[in-house]
């Protein structure tokens, strides 16, 4: 147990400045969009007109329609919260890929392990770390979307303003499991985050594209990004896709585990992929 939470708080210090980084982004974009909405608000007619002028197939990418988006819910949504998924995802993806496998990578991750600290420890170590890297991210997030809604009249509170939050930490913790068992199946950290952030970007456009083909919605409901949620009311929230998400992503770190403890751990330099014919020549000079 001491080993577990020596690890945790390594990896915990070790994200340190991506979770600064990435926390203080999402919060200085929540102060600008928040104290932006009351400058649009008083020019709603000209707006409407404005927003009815595109093409219906651009508002439906972002989920809405020239009545929504003009409505505090319709704002945040298009401007806002529509896009986190991706943009986070890139954080995801990094620290998911590279939280175990980096240091194999390195060298490292073998001497680390002949010190009395257990596969197993160790791995939810890093796991927790990275978890409460993402809380972290999303805490100051959060506070940044609802330091200005005394001000703003969007008409909502810290409570509302908290639960879009809630899916998108579920959304964010499933493309970093997903990146650390890509990076325990696969011989390299490149090849789990190109593999990961394809996944990422494909379910972002197929599930804001289903609406346009029958076959692309059926696919969507595969996808992640399919069941985010920017609603902000509790009661709307559909708890049934929050713990799906969380189910499937505990599902992913455990399967990631299994694979390990089954694992020998890599020299740097060792486990690419050869195809036989190759490894078998020879060349002479």
């Amino acid at each position: 147990m001491k080993s577990l939470w020596t690890t945790f708080r390594y990896t915990f210090r070790s994200l340190s400045g991506q979770t600064l980084g990435w926390g203080l982004g999402l919060a200085l974009y929540g102060l600008m969009i928040v104290s932006m909405y009351d400058n649009m608000a008083v020019q709603k007619d000209q707006l409407q007109q404005l927003i009815a002028s595109y093409p219906e197939e651009f508002l439906a990418f972002f989920g809405g329609d020239a009545n929504t988006m003009i409505t505090p819910a319709g704002f945040l949504g298009m401007y806002a919260f529509s896009m986190m998924p991706l943009i986070l995802g890139i954080f995801a993806v990094l620290a998911g890929s590279g939280l175990i496998i980096n240091d194999e990578e390195r060298g490292r991750l073998d001497l680390i392990i002949t010190h009395p600290v257990g596969r197993t420890s160790f791995f939810f170590g890093r796991v927790l770390g990275v978890l409460a890297s993402c809380l972290c991210i999303m805490l100051l997030g959060w506070l940044g979307f609802s330091l200005m809604l005394g001000r703003s009249g969007l008409g909502f509170n810290w409570g509302q303003m908290l639960v879009p939050f809630l899916s998108l930490f579920a959304q964010t913790l499933v493309y970093v499991t997903l990146g650390l068992l890509f990076s325990m199946l696969l011989p390299s950290r490149s090849l789990s985050a190109m593999l990961t952030g394809l996944v990422l970007v494909t379910s972002y456009f197929v599930s804001s594209l289903s609406f346009m083909d029958e076959r692309l919605a059926s696919f969507s409901r595969l996808m992640p990004y399919h069941y985010f949620q920017t609603v902000l009311s509790f009661a709307e929230l559909k708890l049934g896709w929050l713990f799906g998400l969380l189910g499937v992503s505990l599902l992913m770190t455990l399967l990631a585990w299994l694979r390990f403890l089954r694992r020998d751990i890599r020299l740097s330099g060792e486990g690419s992929w050869r195809l036989p014919l190759l490894s078998r020549r020879r060349w002479t000079v």
